[in-house]
């Protein structure tokens, strides 16, 4: 006999005794009067004993039979203890909520996300990391990323927020005095911003608006590891720097800083919220997905 027709069995054996008969146990349950008592008496051939005596009028429980249903009036009980608490972790957030992003990414998106949620769910703990490293989120336990590219991982969902592509910027200061900029080609004799997080680069790749590709070799002047330092050197007049639009739309808006060659940019790349794939996905994570999204949706659009 299986473990799930164990416990059946001990359930139905419980109730015999809560119930005074098995006709009783049998209405209680919804099952027919012959099951309960052949359950029951499956139960007392498994442990070996005879659990209870039974007349026309009454059920007495031997002195192995009373031993054994106040262990298993107990364990019932804490087990339907355990999946009333199981239950009301679905259907209100509990816990700790752990995000992900790159750093610099979308903070201040997240921020508006974080302090929102917590307005509605105040007993919850949000933890975010900003970091540029790879986090495996199931290893790692989190349980939301933002992520840029294709997923590769079939134990995660993407659910897809918008697109992003970097664009080349600098302030109109710098591009007064600059020499003339009509193709990236000319990118060569300019100062340029290099952003060096995974390592020295150089070679900057572009595509136009008709689809036309082309990988241009610069020389920086400067590098960084931060496309908010980018930025801030750009607007100062130092050079022209490739950041995600996303970064710089705020910038450009209050006009520190103009979009270089507005027909190139490097390619498109989808913008993700990652989670991993679960068949009942825990409320603090379902709550909080729609409002990273609406958010973020505006940065990547």
């Amino acid at each position: 006999m299986n473990a799930n027709s164990d416990l059946n069995s001990i359930r139905y054996f419980v109730q015999v005794i809560e119930s005074g008969s098995f006709t009783e146990a049998a209405r209680t349950l919804g099952v027919p009067k012959s099951t309960i008592s052949d359950k029951v008496a499956d139960l007392e051939e498994q442990l070996g004993v005879t659990l209870l005596t039974r007349t026309t009028r009454k059920l007495r429980l031997t002195d192995a039979g009373s031993a054994y249903f106040g262990r298993a009036e107990a364990a019932l009980a804490e087990l339907r203890s355990a999946r009333e608490e199981a239950s009301r972790h679905q259907e209100h957030p509990t816990g700790v909520l752990r995000i992900t992003t790159p750093a610099e990414h979308v903070t201040d998106g997240i921020a508006l996300a974080v302090a929102e949620y917590k307005k509605r769910f105040p007993d919850v703990r949000v933890e975010v990391d900003f970091s540029n490293r790879e986090v495996d989120l199931i290893a790692e336990g989190y349980d939301l990323a933002i992520r840029a590219g294709a997923l590769e991982d079939s134990s995660l969902v993407a659910k897809r927020i918008g697109t992003g592509r970097h664009i080349l910027i600098a302030s109109k200061g710098y591009l007064k005095s600059a020499p003339p900029l009509h193709h990236p080609r000319d990118l060569k004799v300019h100062r340029c911003l290099e952003f060096t997080d995974h390592g020295p680069g150089g070679e900057w790749r572009l595509r136009n608006s008709q689809g036309r590709q082309t990988r241009v070799t610069v020389s920086p002047g400067i590098s960084c590891n931060s496309f908010a330092g980018i930025m801030a050197l750009a607007a100062r007049g130092h050079g022209i720097g490739l950041i995600p639009n996303s970064h710089c739309k705020a910038g450009i808006a209050r006009g520190e800083l103009v979009q270089v060659l507005p027909d190139w940019s490097s390619a498109e790349v989808p913008i993700n919220l990652i989670y991993p794939a679960q068949r009942h996905r825990a409320p603090k994570v379902r709550e909080m997905i729609p409002l990273i999204t609406e958010h973020l949706k505006e940065l990547f659009s």
